[in-house]
């Protein structure tokens, strides 16, 4: 196939970036004349037709493209929202594959014939990702599972990705030496290898069930590790409405407020208290299961495990921002690595949009970090921060208009650190 082909794909992703250089050296260009100057509907034009220059590449190559187009879509804080806008959609509409092409690649990695382990598998599937697609089907036994498969070429093409994406970046830099999307690349990377592992993934998700072992609020799924290899996952299937089907969890009943607090609780628990946490949850790995209360959770690619101390110091971090405390904000920031020199009212509005508030900022997102003079930005965090921009938006479509889950986890954050600095019993012997 044509679009597997790795000269091709360098070709397709090539012309894509000369055309978005070529967009902007025009209007750069303008800038610097008398007359003629780009208004910010051309720039707005021009963030448009990039985003859907991107959309269109994600859509016809997959791989790493669609990987790259999700990271892009969910980064408002830094990217223009036209461009945003057209590639937030990549989150749940990526074309699947006919199910034909990978019933092979299925009985190879399950070494015998599908109706030996499956007494009926659905062709039509569930989800399609960058990387992999879902399927729903029923084993042998009777139990009812979905089979993740790993498409085959994707080990093969990330590479060669992974370097188209990399040259992109050294030519945005270069048109524009204060947008430096470098972290950006090197998150997808990490995204990406991580999200290729298939035994990792199975570790993960069998690390969460257990620590939320015996809570009733949350489901997570159970691996078939008799069936599941490093490039096919076969897992226990769970009922439930995703959280982007606003009118179904109205009908059911469902109260979406107190659904998003317990979406909260969940990441609150799994980031500062268990320090392994589910990195990826996009509105489809949400579910509200038919009793109305409890949360599935789905896809542990991106799982991420915390050094000790981390959670507690990004927890402070986010609290003494969130209550004027720039000086110790900054503090407990560079405590798990941060480097930021610049601004220091700037570093309080960055940590306002690290928690989903945009309102009275000095200016657009990007501003507000280059003012920051971010150096670095610790690996861990980077996942907890891509986590926490996609909670936001969950947040908005179950209530929207209003920052619910970041409210609760301002809260229990706070309360935790409060418990935390109370000084312990006296235990001193009474008389």
């Amino acid at each position: 196939m044509l679009k597997h082909n790795r000269a091709y794909r360098f070709v397709r992703a090539a012309v894509t970036i000369a055309a978005a250089v070529f967009r902007y050296l025009w209007l750069g260009f303008r800038e610097r004349l008398p007359w003629g100057k780009p208004t910010e509907k051309s720039w707005a034009v021009a963030h448009r037709n990039t985003g859907r220059a991107i959309h269109r590449l994600a859509t016809t190559m997959g791989g790493a493209f669609v990987k790259l187009g999700q990271v892009l879509g969910a980064r408002a804080d830094v990217l223009p929202p036209s461009m945003v806008g057209e590639l937030r959609g990549l989150h749940d509409q990526v074309p699947p594959r006919p199910f034909a092409e990978l019933k092979g690649h299925i009985e190879r990695e399950l070494g015998r014939p599908l109706d030996q382990v499956f007494a009926h598998v659905d062709e039509q599937p569930l989800a399609a990702a960058s990387l992999a697609q879902v399927h729903r089907a029923r084993l042998a036994n009777g139990d009812d599972v979905v089979i993740k498969i790993q498409y085959p070429e994707a080990r093969k093409l990330f590479p060669g990705d992974l370097g188209s994406l990399r040259r992109a970046v050294r030519m945005v830099r270069w048109l524009n030496n204060k947008l430096d999307l470098r972290p950006l690349a090197a998150e997808l990377a990490e995204f990406v290898c991580l999200e290729l592992d298939f035994d990792r993934e199975a570790d993960s998700t069998d690390r969460v069930r257990a620590a939320f072992a015996g809570n009733s609020s949350v489901r997570v799924p159970k691996v078939y590790r008799d069936l599941s290899t490093d490039r096919l996952l076969v897992l226990e299937f769970l009922e439930g409405t995703g959280v982007t089907q606003h009118e179904a969890l109205r009908a059911a009943g469902v109260d979406m407020r107190r659904t998003a607090e317990s979406i909260a609780d969940l990441y609150c628990a799994m980031i500062f208290e268990h320090g392994f946490f589910h990195g990826d949850p996009h509105p489809g790995n949400i579910l509200v299961h038919p009793d109305g209360k409890t949360i599935a959770l789905l896809d542990f690619g991106l799982a991420k495990e915390l050094p000790p101390g981390f959670a507690d110091g990004a927890a402070k971090m986010i609290v003494k921002g969130l209550t004027g405390d720039i000086d110790g904000a900054l503090e407990a920031a560079r405590s798990i690595g941060f480097e930021a020199d610049g601004d220091r009212a700037a570093f309080g509005e960055l940590v306002q949009m690290f928690m989903g508030n945009y309102a009275n900022l000095s200016g657009s997102g990007l501003d507000v970090i280059n003012a920051t003079s971010l150096k670095n930005i610790p690996s861990h965090f980077a996942l907890i921060g891509r986590a926490f921009i996609l909670l936001h938006g969950v947040s908005h479509m179950l209530v929207p208009n209003e920052r619910v889950i970041s409210g609760a986890v301002a809260r229990k954050l706070g309360s935790r650190l409060i418990a935390a600095a109370a000084p312990a019993p006296s235990s001193r012997a009474t008389a």
